[in-house]
C-alpha cells in the first residue's frame, strides 16, 4: 500500500513525505493554511491536510516538474508561475503519468485508486502567481520569492516571521541545471546571490528532510561558478542532453554546454 509520513519541523510547519520520497510542506497559521507542492499525486493529499488542519487552504506549486505537480488534480485550483504553465501541463500529461505508474508497479506498490483512471487525471485549474505576493495566514506571512534557474518559473516561499525559506529544487545540494526548461548557470548564480540577501536563517527543500543553514547558498554559488566541462564527470541520466556533474564542498550541480554558456569553459 502507498504510505506517507508527517513531521512538524517548526511550530505550524509540516513536512509531508509521500510514497516516492518527495517532500511537500504545509504551513498552518492562526486563520489559514498554505500547501507548498503536491508531489507525485499518489497519496490522498487533501485527506493528509485535513488530518492536520481544517483551515481554508491555498495551494502553491514550487515549479512545474513531475514530482511536484501531479497531486494538483486533487484540488480545485493551484497557483503557479506562468513561465512553468506549459511545463506543468506536459508533466501532468498521460505519458509522464504513465512513467509514475510504472515506477509504482516496479516497486510493487499497489495504490488504493484506479491507476488507469489516475493516469488520465491531468491537473486542475492553474492560477498565475506573481512574485512578491504575500499570503497572510494569521500570524505567519508567506511571501513568494523568485527563484528561477532550475526552471524559469521556480519559486520559493519565505515564512517572514519564522525566517525560514522553503523551495522545491531551486537551491539544492544536487541541482539539475541541464534540463530543457533550465535557465543559464549565469542566471542561476544571480538568483542565488539575490535570494541569499533575504531575511531567512535556514531553508528546506523537497528532497532532503533536514534543514540547511543559509551559508549553503555560498556553497551553491561557488560550485556553479567553478563548474566547467573539463572538471566535471559525465552524468548518466538523460545522456541525449549531454549532462555533466561537478561536485565541490559537499554539493553538486549538473550542467551541459547549453546552460553553462560563458560561466565556465569547455576548452580553456
Amino acid at each position: 500500500m502507498l504510505s506517507y509520513t508527517v513531521n512538524e519541523v517548526d511550530p505550524g510547519v509540516y513536512q509531508i513525505k509521500d510514497t516516492l520520497d518527495v517532500l511537500m510542506y504545509l504551513i498552518v497559521g492562526d486563520e489559514k493554511a498554505l500547501l507548498f507542492d503536491t508531489g507525485y499525486g499518489v497519496i490522498d493529499l487533501p485527506a493528509v491536510v485535513k488530518s492536520i488542519t481544517d483551515k481554508p487552504l491555498t495551494v502553491v506549486l514550487g515549479h512545474g516538474h513531475i514530482d511536484h505537480v501531479n497531486g494538483a488534480y486533487q484540488f480545485d485550483e493551484v497557483y503557479l508561475r506562468e513561465p512553468d504553465f506549459e511545463l506543468c501541463h506536459e508533466h501532468t500529461g498521460i505519458d509522464l503519468r504513465q512513467t509514475i505508474a510504472e515506477r509504482l508497479k516496479e516497486a510493487n506498490l499497489k495504490p488504493d485508486f484506479d491507476l488507469d483512471e489516475w493516469v488520465k487525471a491531468g491537473a486542475c485549474k492553474i492560477l498565475p502567481l506573481e512574485i512578491g505576493t504575500v499570503f497572510d495566514l494569521g500570524g505567519i506571512h508567506v511571501e513568494i520569492v523568485d527563484m528561477a534557474g532550475h526552471t524559469a518559473g521556480s519559486i520559493g516561499i519565505l515564512l517572514v516571521e519564522k525566517r525560514i525559506l522553503i523551495d522545491s529544487d531551486s537551491a539544492n545540494v544536487h541541482c539539475w541545471m541541464f534540463v530543457p526548461h533550465s535557465l543559464s548557470v549565469r542566471e542561476y548564480i544571480a538568483m542565488l546571490e539575490r535570494v541569499k540577501q533575504m531575511g531567512f536563517d535556514k531553508f528546506y527543500v523537497a528532497h532532503q528532510e533536514n534543514a540547511h543553514d543559509k551559508s549553503y547558498f555560498d556553497k551553491f554559488i561557488n560550485v556553479a561558478r567553478n563548474a566547467t566541462i573539463e572538471k566535471s564527470e559525465p552524468y548518466d541520466s538523460w545522456p541525449d542532453m549531454k549532462p555533466f556533474i561537478y561536485s565541490e564542498d559537499g554539493v553538486s550541480i549538473v550542467i551541459n554546454e547549453r546552460t553553462l554558456g560563458n560561466c565556465g569553459s569547455s576548452g580553456a
